[in-house]
């Protein structure tokens, strides 16, 4: 019996160095993982907007134009400036045509988008936030629960 309590407690030991030893690992993977991932330049939407953007795109704003000084009321808006600022984390770290690229495949398009007189702050103006009333959703029904069955997509 003694002997079969030893080797239970050898057992019950190496199961638990097995355990600590993955836990390391574990831990070891996730900081070499923290490491090689790059840092956010800006740590917040609201940074990047200000601290960069603002700076960078600067135009005049012709009355066909529109922009609203509190986007962040525009959730079309916030999602068009979080994409623009997610591609620019990762473009900034591209050697060479990055820039050009969040420019051109970025930042042009959604600016003009914003920008439009029927984007996301139509009914704002410069100064005032949608002076003519809010924008409504798109209009949505429920589609028909066959919709959701993958092969319906299979094609």
């Amino acid at each position: 019996m003694l002997a079969a309590a030893r080797q239970a407690l050898r057992e019950l030991q190496a199961e638990q160095l097995e355990e600590q030893a993955a836990a390391a690992g574990d831990a070891l993977e996730a900081e070499a993982s923290a490491e090689t991932e790059p840092r956010l330049y800006f740590e917040k939407l609201p940074d990047f907007v200000d601290q960069f953007l603002t700076k960078a795109y600067r135009r005049e704003i012709p009355a066909r134009s529109t922009w609203c000084a509190e986007w962040w009321k525009h959730p079309e808006a916030v999602l068009r400036l979080s994409a623009l600022w997610r591609a620019w984390e990762a473009l900034r770290l591209e050697p060479g045509t990055g820039m050009s690229v969040w420019w051109r495949d970025h930042a042009d398009p959604h600016m003009a988008r914003l920008l439009d007189t029927n984007g996301p702050f139509k009914g704002c103006t410069r100064d005032q936030h949608q002076q003519n009333g809010k924008l409504e959703p798109l209009p949505f029904d429920t589609p028909p629960p066959e919709l959701y069955d993958p092969l319906t997509y299979a094609g």
